[in-house]
C-alpha cells in the first residue's frame, strides 16, 4: 500500500511503466530491411487483442516489442514478443508474478522486466527469448530505469524506495527513500539525472543517481504518472492522473506549466517526429493527441477499457497503447476513430429538462479535508487527514464540537460496540491512536510495520484488524495493545470488513483484483474472490448472504453470494470507494471521481438515487439511530444524507 494520497488523491490499479525506445532504424535484427507501415495512417486505429490485461511496453528498434502480460495475478505472468509490422505475437517469455514494466539495454540484447509479486527483476535473453536470471529486491518492483553504460540498474518498490542495482553482480549499490509510492521513472537524455514521479506524493524528484541525492524536487500536487522529455531534452513532460493536466517542465530554469486533458492521464509519449504528445486517460477510455509546441488538443481518440501505457514505435512517429481490458492499439498520426465512425443520425429532439438536484441531504464543513468517518450512538468522528486531527461531530445537531490532535495523517477510523474506544490509523506516524471518547483523547498509540490504513474491529470488541503498505494483515490484541499476528497480502488493501460471524475478516487488495476471505483466528484464507480492476469498500447484507464491494477502475458494484462464490455486477456511474449498507436496507456508493453518490438497491440490483456532492467523497458510514448516511469528502466537508 503506497502513502495516504494513493487514496486522498487516489485511488487505482494503478500500475504503469518506465518505455524503452530507440532511434528508428531501417534494418532488423536480421539485417533485412524492415517493411514499415505507410506514414500518416488511414483514420482508424489498428488493434491487436491480447489478454491477460497487458501493461508494459518496451520498443526495439528491430522492429519488435516485449510487452507485460500480468495475467492480474491469477497466474504466472508471460512476456509476449510482438512483431511490429505483422502485429502479431513471435514468442512468449515465462517471467515471474504480475510482470508490470519492462526496458531493453542499448543494444536490445537484454530487456529488464519487473515482476512485481515475485519481489524481483526478470532478466531477459532477447536472442533466445528466455528469462535467465533474477535481481531480487526489496519489496514489489514496479518502475525501471538504465544507466547510460547500461551497467546499473534503478527500481522503485512498493516499500517507497529507489534502489540501484549492479547489473553483473545483481548486489545493491545504494538506496533512497522517497515520499510515497513511484510508478514512473526516466533518466534524462545526457544520463545525468533520473526523473522519479511520486505517484502519490505529487512530485517528480530530480535525483543525482551516481549518488544518490535529491537535486531539485518539483510539487505538481495530485498523481504525476508517465514522462517522457523532449527530443532536445529541454522539456520533460508529466502525466498527472487527478489534476487532469500535462505538467510542462523547463528542466533548466525549474519551472512549470499546464495543458490541460479531458480526463487523468497515465501512459504518455512523444509522436509523430516529435510533433505530438500522447496521452492516455486511464478512467474514460481515450487517448488525447496534443500539438507539443501549441499545447492545442488535436485530436481526442476514444479507445476504451482501460488505457495504460504508451510506447513510440520504431519508426518515430506510430505510438502503442496497452489496454488492460486485452488489446494493444497502433495509433498513426492521422489515425482518429475506434472504428470509423457510422453516418451521423438525424438530430435528435430536444431533451427534457434535467431533473432537480437531490438536496436531501446536510452539509457540514471541515476546512482541512474529510477521510475517515465512523458513528456511535449520537456521535461521529471523522479524520481531517491534512489537520492531523479528528473531528467530533454531534448527529442532533449536526455540528462539530470539537477537535483533538492525534498522529501524522489520520486516515480510516473505528469505534468498539460501547462506543468507549476509537480506533484510527495515523498513516505517516505508522501506529493506531488509541482514543477515550468520554474525553476526546489520544491516550495510546499501537505501532505497526508499514503506513496503517483501514482499520476493522472483532465483534467481542478484544481484536483490532489493521492493513499497511508492508502487503500484511496484522491483528492486534486490544488488551495489550500488542500485535499477536499477520498474514501476507498479494497487493494493497484500503478496506476491511469484520463478519458478523466473529470468526472472519474480509479484506479487498485494492492492487491485486481480489477479496480475501480470512479465518482471523489462524490468520488463514478461506477463499478467494476474483473481482478485477480495483476493489475498495466493503458491506454485508443483513441476512449475511451477500458481501457488496465497490470498484474503483470497473465501475461497479460487486455482489458475491457468500454460499456459492457466485459475483454479479451492478453498473455505476463512476469508480467507487466508500460504501455502507443505511439503514434502509440501500446500499450507498460514494464515487471518488465524479462526486456522486448512488443508491443502489440490493433487491432489484439498481441504481434507485444518484446524488451530486461534488469534489472527492472517501468514506461512508450509517447513523442507524437517525436513518441517515455520513459521507466524508476530502475537498473539505461531511454530508449528512437523509
Amino acid at each position: 500500500m503506497s502513502r495516504l494520497s494513493t487514496i486522498l488523491i487516489a485511488a487505482a490499479m494503478g500500475a504503469t511503466l518506465a518505455i524503452g525506445c530507440t532511434s528508428p532504424t531501417d534494418e532488423n535484427a536480421s539485417g533485412q530491411t524492415a517493411t514499415e507501415p505507410a506514414p500518416g495512417g488511414d483514420g482508424t486505429v489498428t488493434r491487436m487483442a491480447l489478454p491477460g490485461g497487458p501493461l508494459g511496453i518496451a520498443v526495439a528498434s528491430e522492429g519488435f516489442a516485449y510487452i507485460t502480460q500480468p495475467n492480474f495475478g491469477q497466474s504466472p505472468g508471460v512476456l509476449p514478443r510482438v512483431d511490429l509490422n505483422a502485429r502479431a505475437v513471435t514468442a512468449s517469455i515465462p517471467v515471474g508474478m504480475v510482470p508490470s514494466l519492462v526496458i531493453f539495454n542499448a543494444t536490445r540484447t537484454r530487456a529488464y522486466v519487473s515482476n512485481q509479486w515475485s519481489d524481483n527483476v526478470g532478466i531477459i535473453d532477447v536472442a533466445s527469448n528466455t528469462q535467465t536470471d533474477v535481481i531480487s529486491t526489496t519489496g514489489d518492483p514496479f518502475a525501471l530505469a538504465l544507466s547510460p553504460d547500461g551497467t546499473t540498474l534503478l527500481v522503485t518498490t512498493n516499500v517507497n524506495r529507489l534502489f540501484k542495482f549492479n547489473i553483473a553482480t545483481k548486489t545493491e549499490l545504494g538506496s533512497i527513500a522517497l515520499p510515497a509510492t513511484s510508478h514512473h521513472i526516466i533518466m534524462d537524455p545526457r544520463g545525468k539525472f533520473l526523473y522519479v514521479a511520486t505517484r502519490d506524493g505529487g512530485t517528480v524528484m530530480e535525483v543525482d543517481w551516481r549518488t544518490m541525492t535529491v537535486n531539485r524536487t518539483f510539487a505538481v500536487g495530485g498523481r504525476p504518472q508517465d514522462m517522457a522529455f523532449s527530443p532536445d531534452g529541454q522539456v520533460l513532460y508529466v502525466a498527472n492522473e487527478f489534476n487532469n493536466v500535462v505538467h510542462v517542465v523547463k528542466v533548466g530554469a525549474g519551472t512549470f506549466t499546464n495543458i490541460p486533458l479531458a480526463g487523468g492521464g497515465e501512459g504518455l509519449a512523444i509522436g509523430n517526429n516529435g510533433d505530438h504528445l500522447y496521452v492516455g486517460l486511464v478512467f474514460n477510455g481515450y487517448v488525447q493527441v496534443i500539438d507539443r509546441r501549441s499545447g492545442e488538443t488535436v485530436r481526442l481518440i476514444p479507445v476504451g477499457g482501460v488505457p495504460r501505457e504508451i510506447a513510440l514505435d520504431y519508426n518515430g512517429r506510430d505510438v502503442l497503447v496497452s489496454n488492460e481490458s486485452g488489446w494493444i492499439d497502433f495509433i498513426e498520426p492521422n489515425d482518429s476513430l475506434v472504428p470509423p465512425p457510422p453516418p451521423p443520425p438525424p438530430p435528435p429532439p430536444p431533451p427534457p429538462p434535467p431533473p432537480p438536484p437531490d438536496t436531501g441531504y446536510t452539509r457540514v464543513g471541515l476546512a482541512d479535508g474529510a477521510l475517515g468517518v465512523a458513528v456511535s450512538g449520537d456521535i461521529a468522528y471523522v479524520t481531517r487527514p491534512y489537520a492531523n486531527m479528528v473531528a467530533r461531530l454531534d448527529l442532533w445537531t449536526n455540528s462539530v464540537t470539537t477537535s483533538f490532535p492525534v498522529g501524522n495523517l489520520p486516515c480510516y477510523i473505528v469505534f468498539n460496540s460501547t462506543g468507549t474506544r476509537a480506533y484510527e490509523a495515523n498513516q505517516f506516524s505508522d501506529n493506531v491512536s488509541v482514543i477515550d471518547v468520554a474525553t476526546n483523547t489520544q491516550i495510546a498509540t499501537i505501532p505497526l510495520a508499514g503506513d496503517p490504513l483501514p482499520v476493522a474491529i472483532s465483534t467481542d470488541d478484544n481484536t483490532l484488524f489493521v492493513t499497511t503498505n508492508a502487503n500484511q494483515l496484522f491483528k492486534v490484541d486490544l488488551a495489550t495493545n500488542t500485535v499477536t499476528g499477520s498474514l501476507a497480502l498479494p497487493a494493497t488493501s484500503h478496506h476491511l470488513l469484520t463478519h458478523p460471524n466473529g470468526d472472519l475478516v474480509y479484506v479487498a487488495t485494492r492492487d491485486g483484483g481480489t477479496v480475501l476471505e480470512v479465518n482471523w483466528h489462524t490468520m488463514t484464507v478461506a477463499r478467494t474472490f476474483v473481482l478485477g480492476a480495483r476493489p475498495q469498500g466493503m458491506a454485508i447484507s443483513a441476512d449475511q448472504s451477500e458481501l457488496y464491494v465497490a470498484n474503483e477502475v470497473s465501475n461497479v458494484l460487486h455482489v458475491i453470494t457468500l454460499s456459492s462464490g457466485a459475483i454479479a455486477s451492478v453498473p455505476l456511474a463512476g469508480g467507487g470507494e466508500g460504501m455502507a449498507l443505511g439503514a434502509d436496507g440501500k446500499l450507498y456508493v460514494g464515487e471518488v471521481f465524479n462526486g456522486l453518490v448512488q443508491v443502489v438497491d440490493p433487491a432489484t440490483r439498481t441504481v434507485v438515487r444518484t446524488i451530486t456532492m461534488g469534489g472527492t467523497p472517501r468514506e461512508v458510514a450509517t447513523d442507524t439511530a437517525r436513518h441517515q448516511v455520513l459521507v466524508a469528502n476530502e475537498a473539505g466537508w461531511v454530508d449528512i444524507i437523509r
